[in-house]
């Protein structure tokens, strides 16, 4: 790969050639749209493991019918603060927007809004539904289980997904405290974005297939990854499995499928969603600024010898946002597959606005 171009795009380039991919699909344009908004804005903000990275197989999944062209979430359970969805194995950035809608909606009404969803595909960011619970003032949670990737401490056998957390706190000055973690040492997409750059991964964040701590990627893949903090990792992604697939009702631990696995068989995912109105437990403004308060002292805490400055939660996504000046770089590998599939679907292939050679 050493020498070839990168493709430097726009943002909004890059958005109307992913809605062009995807309505050419069959995916209505709005959820299309949406998907496109979501993938570019994780490469924009430095998380390009979830951005375009992902869009090949959103597409072999939708031609296999594994992910649908639904473009609603169905009720199951619509009760007071909470309810239940199938997703329909919709694509996720969209179901999971409606979720969080919907528990954002039933705590403005009763404090509390929990939503949970069965039959969901990959959502993208998590920290994504929680930015938009603290758009409007409230505080977001946001979950989700994952096929097993991960083993029990002493295991060798992968037992339970590495399954995201989101947790955003509205705070004054516009700037929230987002929480957004998985719960391995690193995120598969990270593991799957060295595969496709040809690198290496760093030691102590996966083994192979037998067990064996390894470095290379594509061997990560095929094998497991290792829990965040040992055993405290591996417990709160267990948690978040329970919580996810016993309140939605739908899959959980090895029920669960790669979604990078045969694209004939779904990969279906549970999710749940919170959302908390602070207004109900105090003065919101009030509220607002003590968190502020507290993110400004982190901020302006004082730092070890020649480290960088103490970073608050979420902010180093939206300072990587502005820094990206609106554009996004998409590795030639991917740039070829993506291409390829525009050729296919005859759409006009994305060309770059300008080049930078890879060192």
């Amino acid at each position: 790969m050493s020498g070839q171009p990168l493709l430097t795009v726009s943002a909004s380039r890059a958005q109307a050639f992913v809605t062009a991919l995807l309505e050419a699909t069959g995916v209505p344009v709005s959820i299309a749209r949406e998907v496109a908004e979501a993938l570019v804005e994780a490469d924009l903000e430095g998380a390009a493991s979830h951005g375009l990275l992902q869009l090949p197989n959103y597409i072999r999944r939708l031609r296999a019918g594994t992910i649908s062209k639904h473009d609603k979430l169905q009720p199951v359970i619509d009760r007071g603060a909470i309810a239940v969805f199938d997703a329909r194995l919709m694509l996720g950035h969209a179901g999971g927007t409606q979720a969080m809608e919907a528990a954002a909606h039933k705590a403005i009404t009763f404090g509390l809004g929990a939503v949970a969803v069965r039959n969901g595909t990959h959502f993208g960011v998590c920290g994504r539904y929680a930015r938009q619970a603290t758009s409007k003032g409230l505080i977001g949670i946001a979950m989700c289980n994952t096929r097993p990737m991960m083993p029990a401490p002493e295991g060798s056998t992968p037992v339970v997904g590495n399954n995201p957390l989101a947790v955003g706190i509205p705070a004054a000055e516009g700037k929230p405290i987002v929480l957004d973690m998985a719960m391995s040492a690193t995120a598969m997409g990270k593991i799957r974005q060295a595969m496709v750059e040809g690198r290496k991964i760093e030691p102590g964040l996966a083994l192979d297939k037998d067990g064996v701590p390894t470095e290379d990627a594509s061997a990560a893949i095929s094998g497991m990854l290792l829990p965040a903090a040992g055993a405290k990792g591996f417990g709160l992604a267990l948690m978040i499995d329970l919580l996810s697939g016993l309140l939605s009702g739908g899959s959980m631990g090895n029920e669960l499928a790669s979604m990078y696995g045969d694209p004939g068989q779904p990969a279906d995912c549970s999710w749940l969603m919170m959302a908390i109105e602070p207004g109900f437990f105090g003065d919101r403004a009030e509220l607002r600024e003590r968190a502020a308060a507290l993110a400004r002292q982190i901020s302006s805490s004082r730092t070890r010898t020649g480290a960088a400055r103490p970073q608050v939660p979420g902010h180093g996504r939206q300072e990587r946002r502005t820094a990206s000046a609106g554009r996004i770089t998409i590795a030639p590998t991917l740039a070829g597959e993506l291409n390829a599939i525009a050729a296919d679907l005859a759409v006009p292939v994305l060309a770059s606005d300008q080049t930078i050679k890879t060192p």
